[in-house]
């Protein structure tokens, strides 16, 4: 493994961290669905856009990566709502959040499972990789990376209030329409700093903002989503790695167990409520 992130340079201790290395989720990192009260919920999705539920069954661990599955599937949420895909989602609001520091992740987009898509391409389907605070819009959106329309790989960063959202965002030109490299596997990330945030593609900046950064804590999610007209099902986003790094050279550290930075001492219930989520195409789920 690196010994800090891949792109910027500096000094950086590792803070979080999960390799899928394991046989299945790990439930002391992620809750497996949308922000409910136990791991084995099937829950409605983030948005009105998605047309699918998330179920836990659908996030598994297999040879060193999480395979998060949308499928067509009719299901029923904990709370009675139907839906007739299924999807796959995982979060850590209640095991881990933090504030500041190099969120990164390598993730193979859709079509991961064969000729769904034109090589190269995410799919139809919303796959995601954000930083979420607990009050939304209040508390910020870092959407890392995400699958948008016409296959176009994109970061977004949402915040302000319900009566006044703002948002700012970016498609880099060399992905649009058609990732660099013909597909395959790609590192996304955010170096999260004090009043400003850097995405980074593949080690690559591709944007940045200073526009009302967040300062609260953020907890992570990784999903594949069934959203907006077009659908493929099924389809498979694989994630090698989850990482969170905090740089060393600026005399900014976490201590375990604060609302700054919670590392993996156990699970710490925090009277979690849902939350919805604001896209540019979406509006938040009833």
């Amino acid at each position: 493994m690196r010994a800090g992130p891949l792109g910027p340079d500096g000094a950086w201790s590792l803070a979080w961290r999960d390799e899928f290395s394991g046989r299945s989720v790990d439930l002391d990192r992620w809750r497996p669905n949308w922000l409910a009260d136990t791991d084995t919920a099937v829950t409605k999705p983030i948005n009105r856009a998605e047309q699918s539920c998330y179920d836990p069954a659908n996030a598994t661990v297999k040879n060193g990566t999480l395979r998060l599955k949308a499928e067509r599937r009719p299901c029923r949420t904990h709370d009675g709502r139907s839906y007739d895909y299924t999807s796959a989602l995982v979060e850590s609001a209640h095991d881990y959040r933090f504030t500041y520091g190099f969120a990164e992740a390598r993730i193979k987009l859709p079509p991961s499972d064969g000729t769904l898509a034109p090589a190269g391409s995410c799919g139809p389907n919303w796959g995601v990789f954000l930083l979420n605070g607990r009050q939304h819009p209040d508390d910020g959106e870092i959407d890392v990376m995400e699958c948008l329309s016409d296959d176009d790989v994109s970061w977004h960063y949402h915040h302000g209030t319900d009566a006044d959202p703002r948002g700012v965002g970016g498609y880099p030109p060399a992905w649009r329409g058609d990732m660099p490299g013909s597909g395959g596997w790609h590192t996304f990330a955010v170096d999260w700093q004090p009043g400003r945030l850097v995405f980074y593609y593949d080690g690559v900046p591709v944007g940045s903002t200073e526009a009302g950064v967040t300062d609260r804590p953020h907890y992570l999610i990784a999903a594949l989503a069934v959203s907006g007209s077009a659908v493929a099902a099924p389809q498979t986003m694989q994630v090698d790695y989850i990482r969170v790094w905090k740089r060393t050279d600026l005399g900014r550290t976490e201590q375990p167990g604060t609302e700054q930075g919670r590392t993996e001492q156990g699970r710490t219930e925090q009277g979690r409520t849902e939350q919805g989520r604001t896209d540019l195409a979406a509006a938040p789920a009833d």
